[in-house]
């Protein structure tokens, strides 16, 4: 346990109990956030994307690190703010929005099955049934944030704790669905997910994302069309990378861009990649996250927010992850000078975070804002106890875990 790293971990987790307002039991934030144009502010919505479960997520984690009772009752009580305003899920219906229109999710990030991980998680407990009529099948949402991907992460996640048949047989409902809504073409196979020019590589919305799902199905289950889709779907991003830029195209613009993100981009693609080797054994995978791992540590590789999503916070998990992963030593070196460099230029000097809303004040949610930012130094401080919360489940066993080929 690095002591450096906690005490910033700390000091967020208290400016966040600090801020929290309360009533009945219950704990909430407010924050900016754009809303087209405007910047607006209001209460914090539930999901663990950019409200109060993905705080109370956090939160719990200080809790266990630094076993203090006003973290661990602040936590408590986010996370029932979070359960009491539930999302309720949407059963499929005629006339419903086709694939790729972006609407309200199921999933893990922007749902309502991931304020039930985080129960999961914070409580050691979570019921079955609300579990699997929150993972109802949406046609309209297959990507990792809100839709099949993020179910499939979440219900593998809770199954291997329980078992039984319900939450296996529900993942892969989700798994079919993505297969039975590929676009399959010559260069591999992806998915319509947003309503760009092109469809999406990348973890976040893209084939990267889609493909760890479903190779994770794979290994629960045996089922080999789950493998193929999750090879066919590498296999597309393969096809639209960028060697000059040791990078993968957003097409979400007009023109593709190289950004470097979790959610877009190398970092993203880096931990799909890693987790495929861990489980595959493939040269040609490691090869690809090494070159992710490359662009990712790359000094002109800034990023203009510290947040998980799309800033410096979760580029530099990747590389604890790729420590973890590989047993190489030199990730977690590159990953604690992005950690230093965040504590020299914005908590030594009482200087505000940036977050991931542009334009905003900071913010204190998991994958946007303060919380995302504190999770990064819990877990800078002890990786092997903090797990991280961009690969849900699927992190594996470490150090330098020897990957099995089937």
């Amino acid at each position: 346990m690095n002591p450096e790293y906690l005490e910033i971990a700390d000091r967020i987790g208290a400016r966040l109990c600090r801020d929290a307002l309360w009533s009945g039991g219950k704990c909430n934030w407010t924050a900016d956030c754009k809303e087209g144009d405007a910047i607006v502010h209001g209460s914090l919505g539930p999901r663990i994307y950019s409200g109060t479960s993905g705080i109370a997520l956090f939160l719990w984690r200080l809790a266990e690190a630094t076993g203090d009772r006003i973290i661990r009752r602040t936590a408590l009580a986010a996370l029932s703010q979070a359960l009491s305003k539930m999302p309720q899920p949407r059963m499929p219906q005629p006339g419903m929005p086709q694939p790729g229109m972006p609407q309200p999710g199921c999933g893990l990030y922007s749902g309502g099955l991931g304020i039930l991980f985080a129960a999961s998680e914070i409580r050691g407990d979570w019921d079955e049934d609300a579990v699997v009529r929150q993972a109802a099948l949406e046609p309209s949402t297959l990507d990792l944030i809100g839709g099949s991907a993020g179910c499939i992460a979440v219900l593998l996640h809770l199954h291997r704790q329980r078992g039984g048949s319900r939450l296996l047989e529900t993942a892969i409902g989700h798994g079919d669905l993505l297969l039975s809504q590929a676009v399959r073409t010559g260069d591999g196979w992806s998915w319509k997910t947003t309503g760009s020019p092109r469809n999406l590589t990348g973890f976040s919305h893209g084939a990267a994302g889609i493909g760890w799902a479903l190779l994770e199905l794979w290994s629960a289950t045996g089922e080999s069309r789950f493998r193929t889709g999750a090879l066919e779907a590498f296999r597309y991003e393969r096809s639209c990378f960028n060697p000059e830029r040791r990078n993968w195209p957003d097409f979400r613009g007009a023109t593709p861009s190289y950004p470097v993100l979790w959610c877009h981009g190398a970092a993203g693609i880096g931990f799909s990649r890693l987790r495929a080797w861990q489980l595959l054994g493939d040269a040609e995978l490691l090869a690809e996250a090494r070159t992710a791992l490359s662009t990712v540590s790359d000094p002109n590789s800034s990023c203009r927010s510290f947040s998980l999503c799309h800033g410096t916070a979760g580029n530099a998990d990747l590389l604890i992850y790729a420590a973890q992963v590989l047993g190489e030593e030199h990730w977690l070196t590159a990953a604690e000078a992005a950690g230093r460099q965040g504590a020299s230029r914005y908590e030594r000097r009482h200087l505000p975070w940036p977050c991931g809303s542009p334009d905003c004040n900071e913010t204190p949610d998991l994958m946007l804002g303060l919380a995302g930012i504190g999770y990064f130094y819990l877990r800078l401080a002890d990786p092997m106890r903090t797990s991280t919360v961009l690969l849900p489940g699927g992190s594996g066993d470490f150090p330098g875990e020897k990957c099995e080929t089937r």
